[in-house]
């Protein structure tokens, strides 16, 4: 049994004009009826966007490992502002028929052109634009190895905010995953980064999604940390930056971390919906067949061929 949905009816402005583009935009690809405006959330969903949940429950970075032990956290679906004015969000979203090798392919096959990428959300996703293209279609590469390492440049809208960050997919190892579980923990995918706002060396967002195997597919975790560990970038080095509530609250706090939330739910909500049609279709047919090498076969995560 499928589970119930309502549609969504939230959309700002500056959104539905950014939809009536992406439709121009994307007429005439291959993949265009995969372009669907109808926008629906699971019912179960909804009363976690009525309140934010309460900071007690949220997961601290420190404990980020408690993501692979078996079963489910108080709160898996929420948001919140933490004592540090920063925000906290949990999403989970089922995918019904998918599997890892679909979830790790959409992760660099969606960035090779923009219009791809607003097949996830038609209305709030305008470009994206790959620092290393030559790795989406290089020969030799796992899926992983296409986007982990990587940083990819990304033009959305979060809400009613047109917001242009670069996200830097990294080993979850960084992030301080013990990636020696994943097998035992069901883990078949990931895509972990940590973001900053595109202009400013700052990354500001700690992001973990984690799909996990389930008896119907796979289901994805997904964990955000805005504005808690702020990070100046430059020249290979990493410089912590103390904290000021007072900016911290402006950059993240309960707004923000609210419409990250709905965000997250509706964007990936969407693509669970026909990620497995798409793949089949498509995923045959990548740039790139040395992509579905065997796990059996495959480098570290990460590693680039000589």
């Amino acid at each position: 049994m499928e589970w119930a949905t309502v549609p969504v009816t939230y959309f700002p402005v500056a959104t539905q004009h950014q939809l009536r583009k992406n439709q121009q935009r994307i007429s005439g690809k291959p993949y265009a009826r995969y372009f669907r405006p109808e926008l629906r959330l699971r019912a179960e969903v909804l009363p976690a966007l009525e309140r934010p949940m309460s900071a007690t429950d949220a997961l601290p970075l420190r404990d980020v490992n408690a993501l692979l032990d078996p079963g489910y956290h108080r709160v898996e679906n929420g948001f919140c502002e933490l004592r540090d004015g920063s925000a906290y969000v949990a999403s989970l979203v089922p995918f019904s028929g998918a599997t890892g090798e679909m979830y790790q392919w959409w992760f660099w096959w969606h960035a090779v052109e923009s219009e791809r990428y607003t097949l996830w959300y038609p209305h709030n996703h305008v470009a994206v634009r790959p620092l290393d293209r030559s790795v989406l279609t290089a020969p030799g590469l796992t899926h992983e190895q296409r986007y982990v390492g990587t940083t990819h440049h990304v033009d959305e809208y979060i809400g009613p905010d047109f917001v242009r960050v670069a996200i830097r997919f990294v080993d979850p190892a960084e992030l301080g995953l013990d990636t020696s579980r994943f097998a035992a923990a069901g883990i078949v995918g990931h895509a972990c980064a940590r973001v900053r706002l595109i202009g400013t060396p700052a990354e500001v967002v700690t992001m973990i999604h984690l799909a996990r195997r389930t008896d119907r597919g796979i289901e994805q975790r997904s964990r955000y940390w805005i504005g808690h560990d702020v990070r100046l970038r430059g020249f290979g080095a990493s410089l912590r930056v103390g904290r000021w509530p007072w900016l911290t609250r402006r950059l993240a706090g309960e707004r923000i971390g609210y419409e990250q939330f709905l965000h997250d739910q509706i964007e990936f909500t969407h693509l669970s919906e026909f990620l497995p049609d798409l793949w089949r279709e498509f995923g045959q047919l990548a740039e790139a067949p040395e992509v579905r090498a065997s796990s059996s076969t495959r480098a570290p995560i990460g590693a680039r061929p000589r």
